[in-house]
């Protein structure tokens, strides 16, 4: 019971601690593109160079499948709900642990 309940509390307040929750993502789908600067846009095009993406080939598969970490969007009562939970179970875990159940 006391390792359920650490394990419990440790996700609960990590979770508060770092924001960030994982997150699978399947096979062949491309990870999302993400935006630059405008600024850092018009300079690359005034050297002649380009902002875009080289293409994969063609039949390419996009990526393996995998786990990354996205972002929890806790609000400051969440992230204190959390902690507060977690941090509790993580108090009765050390006393049970403490009186030998």
């Amino acid at each position: 019971m006391s390792l359920a309940l650490i394990l419990f509390g440790a996700a609960l307040v990590s979770l508060a601690l770092f924001n960030k929750v994982p997150r699978y993502v399947p096979a062949g789908r491309l990870p999302a593109r993400r935006r630059g600067s405008a600024a850092r846009s018009r300079a690359v095009a005034a050297r002649g160079g380009t902002t875009a993406r080289p293409r994969p080939a063609a039949g390419a598969v996009g990526t393996r499948a995998r786990v990354e970490l996205a972002s929890a969007r806790l609000t400051e009562q969440g992230r204190a709900l959390c902690t507060a939970v977690g941090g509790s179970a993580l108090i009765v875990a050390f006393f049970l642990t403490l009186s030998g159940l």
